[in-house]
């Protein structure tokens, strides 16, 4: 008898050493891990929003913290009779997110057993909205917001956000920053003019003297006549709201060129701003929708 003198390979002939069935049951396992696996980084998706704001880091990280203690999730809603969701606390971890790899502070909220969710990415069941915020210094004034919101259903589901809940609670912070300063500044200005009038004021007052500068005081827009308020008014609204250019413009999820749009806005529609970035302006448009609009879309009330 002749014998094969081919050298052999030493690569594992899996059609042979595997029966048929084997092989097919090993086959689907792998396609079954792979499309698991495939599945549950897609709903734990998230539309990260990171922002920087002008403030010192003590100033973000105290709105932060109120933020959270807010009881609301800006930016979604359960019901259409009741735009605002409450119900929601603050805690010191959320699960969803697992150990938290970014540098920088860490906070989070969450609202429990909230209905179909607006805003998030096919939530039609009950479940968990949990909320990371993560504070990072840039510099003695200036820090970064990230932001990642995740609705978790009663099949553990995980659903991501479109990146209004992002923007809602990014724009609470903001305004929260704002309080803040001026709270900050009116305190100071009330030691300056303290001081001012203890340095300024003569030994003795007859009564006269001390009644009247309280009745001649006034505040510089009661001072004004109605067209001078009507033109404040008007100046501070032309601020803090645009309107869409003839073409339309598209609300997007998140301040990126391949977010997913929300919804086509209509030319010369009226957007409110409430966040500023260099070339993203968060708004809320006429029916109430918030997203993100690109500048070069928008322009000045006539």
């Amino acid at each position: 008898m002749r014998r094969d003198t081919k050298p052999r390979s030493n690569r594992l002939d899996l059609t042979r050493a595997v029966p048929a069935k084997a092989a097919a049951c090993l086959l689907l396992t792998a396609l079954s891990l792979l499309g698991s696996a495939t599945g549950k980084n897609r709903d734990e998706n998230t539309s990260t929003l990171m922002m920087p704001i002008e403030a010192p880091p003590a100033d973000v990280l105290q709105a932060v913290k109120e933020v959270t203690q807010d009881q609301i999730i800006h930016g979604t809603y359960s019901y259409e009779k009741e735009r605002i969701l409450y119900g929601a606390h603050s805690a010191t971890a959320a699960h969803v997110f697992g150990p938290s790899k970014q540098q920088g502070t860490a906070f989070y909220k969450i609202a429990d057993k909230v209905l179909a969710p607006r805003y998030f990415k096919d939530s039609q069941d009950i479940g968990t909205i949990s909320v990371r915020y993560v504070v990072q210094d840039a510099g003695p004034t200036s820090v970064f917001v990230q932001i990642d919101a995740v609705f978790v259903d009663a099949r553990n589901v995980h659903h991501g956000s479109l990146g209004n809940v992002e923007a809602g609670e990014f724009a609470a912070i903001q305004e929260r920053v704002r309080n803040i300063q001026a709270k900050r500044v009116e305190a100071e200005q009330g030691l300056t003019n303290t001081a001012s009038a203890s340095s300024n004021a003569p030994v003795t007052q007859s009564k006269s003297q001390l009644v009247q500068p309280a009745a001649l005081t006034a505040t510089p827009t009661e001072s004004l006549s109605v067209p001078q308020l009507q033109k404040r008014i008007e100046d501070l609204r032309h601020q803090v709201e645009l309107r869409v250019k003839d073409q339309g413009a598209q609300l997007k999820s998140s301040p990126f060129h391949s977010a997913a749009t929300l919804e086509s806005v209509p030319p010369q529609s009226e957007v409110l701003i409430q966040i500023l970035s260099p070339y993203w302006y968060g708004v809320e448009t006429e029916d109430g929708h918030h997203g993100w609009i690109h500048h070069s879309q928008l322009e000045p009330l006539p």
